[in-house]
């Protein structure tokens, strides 16, 4: 047995059944333990530090144990590949956790780096062969022959200098006709670009057209003199990113053309065999109710609603799918817009199981495939916020607007409005039963609409209100909720003040009527 010390003391393992789970594996602290004396023989019943690392050294250099069990080797293994002088003897072994290693004398000597003698550099070049061959001359030619080679050395000098000045000549002649041949090329490429930009200013694409168009509405609203009398409300948004401020007018031309490209088709139901509008009421009426029960955003009814006339301008249906079809739909937009949409199997329960998860699946995949996947309709919501931002947000005047956008959703003669239109319209009539009825120029610029434009929309809201003020009972209660303000409640006694139940609305001659009464009202509440 080696009396060298161990390096490092490895932990002893008992005989059990499963060794590895059988306890806890030591940490880095607890396996460096100094060990004691190498020559202790005998185990007490309390072992010290010494017999410990007496028994762990036999184990490794025998691989027993005094039970006679054979210690396993631990699959990865630290091993110690360093070993010190200082701790070798003549007959001294180094023992590496979990593996038997013996160096002698030898084996260290050969560890020991190798001293190598610095190499001496050659240098073999042309200068070098040439100074050693002129030196070998000197020493043996005459001082005739060492004048000679002096007067030739002074010659090739002298050329050398010589060729020195035609090559700078030469280079400053040749950056000359660079610089001559670019400056050519600066002329023809600034000529060339003019050409292009002539032709560029010529030719117009159609979404320029679009732009200017849009543009032109926008500037409709500017005095004879030019001078703008709307506020730039976007400027005090130009530190929030989220309002895009700088692409505000990029993005509104954008969802025109996109609300026009997703609109649905006012009159489908020429094309219906089966379905009437009445049909079409009763389905939106419960997904209204769906729609409230899970508490979801306004985005989502508008695109479900959008998403099922555009499917039903396509394909004509029988009464019996025309549930499924709304089920899809609603499915489709709340993946869509919302952050935590209804499971396909929450749909089916509120639909009392009529039809199975795979059924709506199939309906999903079918009506996405019809609509060729197309999601991007701009809802009113958008153009409702847009527009409530030149009515200083206004709480009240936008929850009205909001259950007003929403009567266009069952009223079928609303279905060719497109939804800018709509929310314009809504905000307007609003603000009138409020008693705000001026449509500033920062409402008319904001809203891209006139109050001439406004009106027939207005008009069909109002005659909707007051022929059918209790039509669509799940909409109408939503709104008569608190939290809502009782909008409906209250936009229908405003109506009926002003006109008959079941009678006819021509706001084109009662606008004057009413503004004047609004402002009588505003003075009797402000005295």
């Amino acid at each position: 047995m080696s009396s060298i010390p161990v390096r490092r003391t490895t932990r002893v393992v008992r005989a059990t059944k499963d060794t590895e789970n059988a306890n806890t594996r030591p940490t880095r602290v607890g396996s460096r333990v100094k060990t004691g004396a190498a020559t202790a023989t005998s185990a007490t019943t309390r072992a010290t530090a010494s017999t410990a690392a007496s028994k762990a050294k036999a184990v490794l250099v025998t691989g027993k144990e005094e039970g006679g069990v054979k210690r396993k080797r631990e699959a990865l293994v630290e091993v110690t590949g360093l070993v010190t002088n200082n701790k070798l003897k003549d007959s001294g072994a180094a023992v590496g956790k979990g593996m038997e290693v013996e160096i002698s004398k030898e084996t260290i000597t050969k560890l020991k780096p190798v001293i190598k003698p610095p190499t001496r550099r050659v240098v073999s070049s042309v200068v070098t062969r040439r100074a050693v061959k002129a030196a070998t001359e000197n020493t043996t030619a005459s001082k005739a022959e060492q004048g000679a080679v002096i007067t030739r050395k002074a010659s090739v000098q002298h050329a050398d200098k010589m060729m020195v000045g035609d090559y700078r000549k030469a280079t400053l002649a040749l950056n000359t006709v660079k610089e001559e041949d670019e400056d050519v090329k600066r002329v023809s490429k600034r000529r060339h670009t003019d050409v292009i930009t002539a032709v560029q200013a010529a030719v117009l694409d159609d979404s320029q057209v679009e732009a200017d168009k849009v543009a032109g509405d926008l500037e409709a609203v500017e005095g004879p003199s030019g001078a703008q009398l709307w506020d730039d409300l976007d400027t005090e948004d130009w530190d929030d990113p989220v309002m895009v401020s700088e692409y505000i007018a990029d993005v509104c031309v954008y969802l025109k053309e996109t609300e026009l490209a997703t609109m649905p088709n006012p009159n489908y139901m020429e094309k219906q065999d089966e379905m009437t509008w009445e049909h079409r009421g009763i389905l939106i009426d419960w997904l209204l109710l769906i729609h409230a029960r899970f508490n979801l955003v306004s985005e989502s009814l508008f695109l479900c609603v959008n998403v099922l006339d555009r499917f039903l301008s396509q394909r004509p249906i029988s009464i019996s799918k025309l549930q499924l079809v709304g089920l899809a739909s609603f499915f489709v937009a709340t993946k869509f817009e919302e952050t935590y949409a209804p499971s396909v199997k929450e749909l089916a329960h509120l639909a009392d199981n009529q039809f199975s998860v795979d059924e709506i699946l199939k309906a999903e995949r079918y009506l996405l495939k019809i609509i060729n996947y197309d999601l991007r309709a701009p809802g009113p919501m958008t153009w409702l916020r847009r527009g409530s931002k030149a009515d200083d947000c206004e709480v009240r005047a936008r929850t009205i607007a909001k259950y007003l956008l929403e009567i266009g959703l069952v009223e079928r003669r609303l279905i060719s409005v497109v939804p800018s239109l709509m929310s314009a319209a809504s905000l307007w009539l609003a603000r009138v039963s409020l008693g705000r009825e001026q449509w500033t120029p920062n409402l008319e610029h904001y809203t891209m609409y006139n109050e001439k434009e406004i009106l027939p929309v207005a008009n069909i809201l109002l005659d909707y209100i007051i022929t059918h003020p209790v039509q669509h009972d799940s909409l109408y209660k939503k709104y008569a909720h608190k939290r809502f303000f009782r909008a409906s409640a209250y936009i229908q006694s405003w109506a009926l003040e002003l006109w008959p139940e079941n009678g006819s609305v021509d706001l084109a001659k009662d606008v004057a009527d009413i503004k004047e009464e609004c402002q009588r009202v505003s003075v009797r509440v402000e005295a």
